[in-house]
């Protein structure tokens, strides 16, 4: 076993020497509001009164701690939007990077803080809920940048949260369902092929009501996700006579989350903290979006408003650290045998399958069904113990250099004893 091993080590080698070198996915947008941001952004307005700060300071002005993918130590600013706190009429609205485009596969990476105003006069703070505390914080890709979105309107796709205790608190907008996708499923509204277009959209929970009272049972993933938290200290400092208390469990408000869109083929998913919320599919899209834009909002989907004197401090969406990269291979795809590393034994796999069409335990890397160069690309990226996040993606080199890199490791390893069969289950990734 040790000379097998240094077989596959020299292997390894020949494959580096050969300038097959990783690289990193590529970052395509950054915004982290350090400076005012006010001029590089777009805001189309909707109905109602809205405000957008590209600039807020919300560890001063709102007791909220430093946004998890920050600079350690850096000040607390960000991008605070608001809605209908005065006109008490429906809507919202959006604002968007000017002239910015993404198209491709990528993703979009942000940091996201819902805040909302707490059940005073009740006294229970924010596990209630009193008149006008229930505003969506939305999110999402593919508009033209020049158009609003908000719930019944949409040149988009996005996603939606309300922060609190909703019967639709996790939510789908797109320019085809610009009412949001429902469940269940509303089987008199059709794409090209005959099925629902609310179909369109999988919200991993089964459901999107995050409250015990409707969830019907299926709300525990939600809870799972969104455990219950407390509302800072420092901002019951601010406004003690509503913001205080704990969160229900299920509810996003009140807490940082690291939130991912990602576009990949036809297929959109929203991520948060981890956890999958929403897919969409958009093999059989009606219609097309406005654009390659990005977007961020907020809207009431209410018409009322409070006259509590802390609403207009505390009921907002709150955004930093806005990045968005090009997807790049998924940490340890070339792990084909399953076994949690990309070893000499995956070569072996890819070796087999090279030249024919087959899934990840046959050897396809990349998820085209293809087996070939590009596959041993991704091998060679994630070699070793693990996949650093750093050799997510790799470079092909030119074909003659394959060949001559192909032509090292089959020299090595065919002093080495064949290795025994290993049968895999074949696992389909999901998005």
């Amino acid at each position: 076993m040790k000379a097998y091993g240094l077989l596959l080590a020299t292997a390894a080698t020949a494959l580096l020497g050969f300038g097959v070198s990783p690289s990193v996915a590529q970052v395509l947008y950054t915004e982290d509001f350090q400076a005012d941001a006010t001029a590089e952004w777009t805001v189309n307005g909707g109905p109602t009164d809205e405000t957008a700060d590209f600039f807020y300071d919300y560890g001063l002005a709102a007791g909220i701690p430093l946004a998890p993918n920050s600079a350690p130590a850096s000040p607390t600013r960000g991008m605070k939007l608001t809605a209908n706190l005065v006109d008490a009429i429906f809507g919202g609205f959006s604002v968007s990077p000017t002239g910015q485009s993404f198209t491709g596969d990528y993703v979009l990476k942000f940091d996201w803080w819902h805040n909302y105003l707490g059940g005073d006069p009740a006294g229970v703070g924010v596990i209630g809920s009193t008149t006008g505390s229930t505003m969506l914080s939305t999110f999402g890709i593919e508009s033209s940048g020049a158009a609003v979105n908000y719930p019944g309107a949409a040149d988009s796709i996005y996603f939606a949260g309300t922060g609190d205790v909703s019967s639709s608190a996790f939510r789908a907008y797109s320019s085809e369902r610009n009412v949001s996708y429902q469940l269940p499923h509303n089987a008199t509204i059709l794409d090209g092929v005959g099925q629902p277009i609310d179909s369109h959209a999988t919200h991993a929970a089964g459901t999107r009501s995050n409250n015990p009272a409707t969830g019907g049972g299926l709300e525990v993933y939600y809870q799972t996700a969104f455990p219950s938290v407390a509302v800072p200290a420092a901002q019951t400092a601010l406004f003690p006579e509503t913001q205080h208390g704990s969160t229900v469990a299920g509810s996003s408000g009140f807490a940082w989350h690291e939130v991912e869109i990602a576009r990949v083929g036809e297929s959109v998913t929203w991520t948060v903290d981890g956890t999958l919320l929403i897919t969409l599919d958009t093999t059989n899209y009606v219609g097309t979006t406005g654009g390659t834009n990005i977007l961020f909002g907020h809207s009431d989907i209410n018409a009322s408003v409070s006259l509590d004197p802390y609403y207009q401090q505390v009921a907002f969406t709150l955004i930093d650290n806005i990045v968005v990269e090009e997807v790049g291979v998924a940490p340890d795809d070339a792990d084909f045998d399953g076994d949690g590393d990309v070893d000499g034994q995956d070569f072996l796999t890819w070796q087999r399958g090279l030249g024919t069409m087959g899934d990840k335990p046959d050897g396809n890397a990349n998820g085209d069904n293809t087996i070939d160069a590009a596959d041993l690309a991704i091998w060679k990226a994630q070699f070793g113990p693990g996949t650093p996040a750093a050799l997510a993606a790799a470079a092909v080199p030119e074909p003659s250099t394959w060949a001559m890199a192909a032509l090292a490791c089959a020299a090595c390893l065919a002093l080495a004893a064949p290795p025994r069969r290993i049968a895999c289950a074949r696992t389909k990734v999901g998005t």
